[in-house]
């Protein structure tokens, strides 16, 4: 049985080299971390990252960059001291929130906020990329500048959240990826969130300032 074990995990883990596709990682180097499945006690220990752009779980074997491609049956990892579950066919980090537990696909996409040319000129042309170097941030700032570089120009490009979130409010679950994903699902409530958003300058691409409207937003339901 133990043996079978073994073999079972080793397996799990058994992806393909994921440097074809450019990542953009959730944390800032690969951390110690395990991953759980589903039928079995123990746990498989490995460095991982997540790329939250690719929607996938890496880690490293050797010297090469895996990905792990059996997700199914996956039963949680944690990264960090953060567990993260599968969520609606999404990868979600679990968490706390206000008594209940709410979850978050993390996911980024870059947007090109233009280049700088050999001479320090800004242009808006694009030139193929060679190299990528992302800055480290935390997650919850939500946007993060990285660079991509060829041979005569440096694009800048953002990298900006369009995470999901899963929250309860009076006892439903919703999900949220857009203000107006709030509005639609809880009208009576829209005028007062609207006025709050627009005080505070918040959105949703922001991952601590989205919390905070769903605090907020859940403070109205209770009133």
């Amino acid at each position: 049985m133990k043996r079978f074990l073994s073999v079972f995990l080793i397996s799990a883990l058994t992806g393909f080299c994921a440097l074809a596709q450019q990542p953009i990682y959730l944390f800032p180097e690969f951390m110690p971390g395990s991953i759980s499945f589903r039928g079995f006690d123990r746990s498989e220990k490995v460095l991982m990252n997540i790329d939250a752009a690719g929607q996938r779980v890496l880690y490293i074997k050797g010297d090469t960059i895996m990905e792990l491609t059996n997700g199914a049956a996956m039963e949680s990892l944690v990264i960090n001291g953060k567990t993260f579950v599968m969520k609606n066919g999404l990868l979600c980090e679990q968490l706390a929130f206000q008594a209940d537990t709410m979850y978050i696909n993390w996911k980024f996409k870059k947007v090109n906020t233009g280049s700088v040319g050999a001479l320090g000129a800004a242009t808006q042309n694009k030139v193929d990329v060679l190299w990528t170097n992302l800055e480290a941030d935390t997650p919850a700032e939500g946007v993060g500048r990285y660079y991509q570089m060829g041979a005569h120009v440096t694009e800048i490009w953002e990298r900006k959240s369009d995470n999901t979130y899963f929250f309860t409010a009076g006892g439903k679950e919703y999900k949220a990826k857009r203000l107006k994903d709030l509005y639609k699902a809880f009208p009576e409530q829209t005028p007062q969130l609207k006025a709050y958003v627009r005080e505070k300058k918040f959105t949703m691409e922001n991952a601590q300032q989205a919390l905070a409207v769903i605090s907020y937003l859940k403070s109205l339901l209770t009133n």
